[in-house]
């Protein structure tokens, strides 16, 4: 697969795979020629390295995931850590979630007015 069936793929510029390829975030994909050609594990480790990146992982965390350059003890310590902040992140975007849902059927015209655990937007309790 080529780097542009990647980048439209995963939703990414170009430019951020070239990006974690110089960084070392990713491996650097087999070759044809000049052209880079990349498997279906690099496309997920790409995916994985945008979705971690997004959720606060640093890129040096992140590298060092997908790179496998971790002992599997080491590894799982990590793992373990960034399960609980994706979770702390879960548990609020739930949070939000159900406010902005309560919000949908309010019938107040303004968040500052609203009193989203009053009898009329008692959805959101």
């Amino acid at each position: 697969m080529r780097i542009s069936d990647v980048a439209e793929r995963v939703g990414i510029p170009v430019s951020t795979i070239r990006f974690y390829e110089k960084r070392d975030v990713i491996r650097e994909p087999s070759r044809h020629g000049r052209n880079r050609c990349y498997s279906e594990e690099d496309v997920r480790a790409i995916q994985f390295v945008r979705d971690a990146q997004s959720l606060g992982l640093q890129l040096r965390e992140i590298s060092a995931l997908v790179q496998n350059t971790w002992s599997k003890g080491e590894m799982a310590k990590a793992a373990a850590a960034h399960r609980k902040t994706v979770k702390a992140q879960i548990e609020a975007l739930q949070r939000v979630d159900k406010a902005l849902s309560a919000l949908e059927e309010c019938p107040c015209t303004s968040l500052v007015d609203c009193n989203l655990s009053s009898s009329d937007c008692s959805r959101y309790d």
